[in-house]
C-alpha cells in the first residue's frame, strides 16, 4: 500500500507546470482566486477537506510502514466459496493485462488536463480540488483495503505472483484501487468540465472519453485476475463519490457569499453582510 506513484508524479508535474505558466503570465495573484464564479476556494472548507484527506492518506502510509502485512497460510482457497457473480468472472493472473489496466488508469487520472482550456485564473482552483479528491480517494480505498480481508481472484488459481503473496498484497482485493482512482479522475473531469463549459460541443466527448477509460480500467482489473467484479463496482462507486463530492463542495461558498467564516488564531470568525 503506497500512494500511487504515477498519480503523485503526474500531479506534481501538473502543479509545477501551472505555477511556472502563471509566473510567466504574471497571474500569481489570481492563481487561487478564480474568475468564472463556478468554484471557489475557502479557508474553512479547504482546511477541512484537504486536511482530512491528507490525514487519511498520511495515516494509511504510516500504517503501511509500521503495520504488519497479511501472511499467506499456504492453502489455496476454494473458488466454490465465492458468490456466483464473482466466481463467474474470476480469472488467473495476467501480467500483460495488469500493465494495460495500469496504463488506462493513469490516462483516466490524467484526464483533468483538459481543464487547462479554462482561463488561467481557474487553474489554481481545479488543481487544489483535484489534489483534495486524490487524497480522499486514495485514503478511503487504502483504509477499506486494510479493514477488509479479501484474497484476490488469482489466489484461487495456480500461477499467483509470488512477490505479491510475500508483501501481503494478495489479501487486499476489496475495493479495486485502480478503479477507485480512475473513476475519481473521470468523474472529476466530467463534472468540472460540464460546470465550466455547460454548452460546449466538447462536453460529451470529454465525458465519454474519460468515463470509457475508467470503465476499461475496471474491466481489465477483472480480466487480469487482480479483482472480482464486486471489488471493481465498489471502487467505481468510491471514486465517483470523491470525484464528484469534492468539487461540488466548492460550489457551496458561492451560494452564500454574504456569510463569511474564517479561521483565526483563537477560533472562528463569522461575518454576515446584510
Amino acid at each position: 500500500m503506497v500512494f500511487n506513484a504515477k498519480c503523485s508524479k503526474f500531479f506534481c508535474i501538473l502543479l509545477l507546470g501551472l505555477f511556472v505558466t502563471s509566473v510567466a503570465f504574471g497571474e500569481i495573484p489570481n492563481f487561487f482566486a478564480g474568475e468564472a464564479r463556478v468554484f471557489k476556494l475557502d479557508p474553512l472548507y479547504d482546511g477541512i477537506i484537504g486536511g482530512t484527506g491528507l490525514a487519511l492518506t498520511g495515516g494509511m502510509l504510516l500504517y503501511d510502514i509500521f503495520g504488519e502485512s497479511k501472511e499467506f497460510d499456504g492453502i489455496q482457497p476454494d473458488l466454490s466459496s465465492v458468490n456466483k457473480l464473482d466466481r463467474w468472472a474470476a480469472q488467473p493472473y495476467s501480467n500483460t493485462i495488469h500493465l494495460t489496466g495500469t496504463i488506462t488508469e493513469v490516462l483516466a487520472m490524467a484526464s483533468p488536463v483538459v481543464l487547462a482550456a479554462t482561463d488561467i485564473g481557474e487553474w489554481g482552483i481545479f488543481t487544489v480540488m483535484y489534489a483534495e479528491s486524490l487524497l480522499w480517494a486514495n485514503g478511503l480505498k487504502e483504509l477499506t483495503k486494510t479493514l477488509v480481508f479479501r484474497e484476490r481472484p488469482y489466489m484461487y488459481f495456480d500461477g499467483a505472483p509470488e512477490d505479491r503473496i510475500e508483501n501481503g498484497d494478495f489479501a487486499r482485493s476489496f475495493p479495486s484501487g485502480h478503479s477507485t482512482m480512475a473513476f475519481n479522475g473521470a468523474v472529476f473531469t466530467s463534472y468540472v468540465f460540464s460546470k465550466y463549459f455547460p454548452d460546449s460541443k466538447w462536453k460529451v466527448p470529454v465525458i465519454a472519453t474519460s468515463m470509457s477509460l475508467a470503465v476499461v480500467t475496471g474491466v481489465q482489473r477483472v480480466l487480469s485476475g487482480n479483482h472480482f467484479i464486486t471489488d471493481v463496482l465498489a471502487g467505481a462507486l468510491l471514486g465517483s463519490f470523491t470525484g464528484f463530492m469534492v468539487p461540488y463542495l466548492h460550489t457551496l461558498p458561492l451560494k452564500n457569499e454574504n456569510l463569511s467564516v474564517n479561521v483565526t488564531p483563537v477560533g472562528l470568525s463569522v461575518k454576515y453582510m446584510l
